[in-house]
């Protein structure tokens, strides 16, 4: 297996058992009987657990090897997907969030910095298709396992079924990873003054992840509780959403060649705004699915385009440069999730949309107007 396909299939990997997440959620909600604030909560120490591995990531990656840590990650991930099904505590819940939390925190930081260090070593676009690959798992996830719902297979089933299949892609891909560049006397923490350009692309990345958080955490919760959709339907906001990912991101990289790297994040950023807002505005499912695909596409190269742009910033490590995105992708499910289940709660599982079409409002206008973007 190559270098390359080997990225894409590990990028594959850990976003085909978020799939199967996306669309079992409102089952895990019924199972360990908890409102949408209860949700929340298991979504922030998800957070936790991401962010406190991200943090130490650098040091744990120049110290151990990258191929170690990814099959511990990886295996891990699968161990617990097999207990989940059985599981009806939500304290017992709580506790695997926050290792699953953990495992894919280092996982993500691994792959991207994998990702970053093929397209410096072939000297070629590559990060919007392999994220694209991400995408593909997270549909091809959302799909089997809609399936599974629509013809009653049991949950356990469904996670044995998703376990045999990833067990031996995690092994082959990890055996490829490869050593990062670094820099001379980088102290590797992610403590330290950020550039202009990366708190920007800090925003960027945190405003794309509402979306692709909101929709994953709460896709199918909104398409069962507001538009009153059943079996197949359920899981049809996560497809259309990732389908569209999946199209942008395998011709993400031929689109910023072509119109340049800046001007193609502008471009997203606007679409994903036009996307957003059809969403938060409709109650008709026709609609709902037309927004939820134009948002799909226009966020899908949104988070790849702040990964190639901040692991090339003049001076900074790579891999700090994509841990610190990776911290800002994670760390915003420290505050979005209970504000989302209390908005959930309180106002209509619709209404979680509202605060991402504000984040992409001030996203927007700095895509625009600033000039710490236009000087590089």
């Amino acid at each position: 297996m190559s270098e390359i396909t080997a990225c894409k299939a590990l990028f594959f990997c850990i976003s085909f058992f978020v799939g199967l997440w996306a669309v079992r959620i409102p089952d895990i909600k019924d199972q360990i009987g908890v409102d949408y604030n209860g949700m929340g909560y298991l979504f922030i120490i998800f957070a936790i657990g991401s962010v406190l591995t991200m943090i130490v990531a650098p040091k744990l990656i120049t110290k151990f090897s990258s191929k170690y840590i990814s099959l511990i990650a990886g295996y891990t991930i699968s161990i617990l997907w097999l207990i989940v099904p059985f599981n009806k505590s939500f304290m017992i819940m709580f506790i695997l969030s926050f290792i699953f939390g953990a495992s894919y925190g280092i996982y993500e930081v691994i792959l991207n910095l994998q990702a970053s260090n093929l397209e410096k070593k072939y000297k070629k676009t590559m990060m919007s298709s392999f994220h694209a690959y991400w995408s593909i798992g997270l549909l091809s996830g959302s799909i089997l396992t809609s399936l599974f719902l629509e013809y009653q297979l049991s949950f356990i089933l469904n996670a044995i079924t998703f376990v045999i299949i990833l067990f031996p892609l995690i092994y082959l891909g990890s055996l490829t990873l490869i050593k990062s560049p670094t820099v001379e006397n980088q102290t590797y923490s992610v403590f330290f003054r950020w550039p202009l350009i990366i708190v920007i692309f800090v925003f960027f990345s945190i405003t794309a992840v509402f979306l692709e958080g909101g929709t994953d955490s709460w896709g199918a919760l909104y398409m069962r509780d507001y538009i009153q959709a059943e079996g197949f339907q359920i899981g049809l906001a996560a497809i259309f959403f990732n389908g569209f990912m999946v199209i942008g991101r395998l011709i993400g990289d031929r689109l910023k060649d072509y119109y340049g790297i800046y001007n193609f994040l502008k471009a997203s950023i606007l679409l994903s705004l036009l996307g957003t807002l059809m969403v938060a505005l409709s109650d008709n499912l026709n609609l709902s699915i037309i927004g939820f695909s134009i948002a799909g596409f226009g966020v899908s190269s949104i988070i790849p385009i702040c990964y190639t742009l901040s692991s090339s910033v003049k001076d900074l490590d790579p891999t700090l440069g994509i841990t610190v995105i990776t911290i800002a992708v994670y760390g915003v499910f420290m505050i979005a999730p209970s504000l989302m289940g209390y908005i959930a709660n309180n106002y209509g599982v619709e209404y979680v949309y509202y605060p991402i079409f504000l984040f992409f409002i001030f996203s927007s206008f700095i895509a625009i107007y600033s000039k710490g973007l236009k000087s590089n």
